[in-house]
């Protein structure tokens, strides 16, 4: 079964390309089995949607119901602290 790391990387890869048979079934096993990864891919694909429409509207405005929630927005800036502000 995948790792976690990879799973992620599948889902990465599956926004831009097409994943192998083997790829999508390992990666469909995985997140029927892991909640947080299917989370994260749910979230990219909706950021990846979002960049999107974004990118191919002259107006960049977005509809109130295409918006991140709260939460999501939270997580993902400690995310970006965590990264650019590492603990030693």
């Amino acid at each position: 079964m995948l790792t976690c790391k990879q799973a992620s990387f599948l889902a990465s890869k599956k926004l831009d390309k097409k994943l192998t048979i083997k790829e999508h079934f390992d990666f469909s096993l995985h997140t029927v089995m892991c909640g947080l990864c299917r989370h994260y891919a749910n979230e990219i694909e909706a950021l990846h949607k979002l960049m999107q429409k974004v990118g191919k509207t002259e107006d960049s405005m977005m509809l109130i119901d295409e918006k991140l929630s709260e939460q999501s927005r939270k997580r993902i800036k400690q995310e970006m602290d965590k990264m650019l502000h590492p603990t030693k």
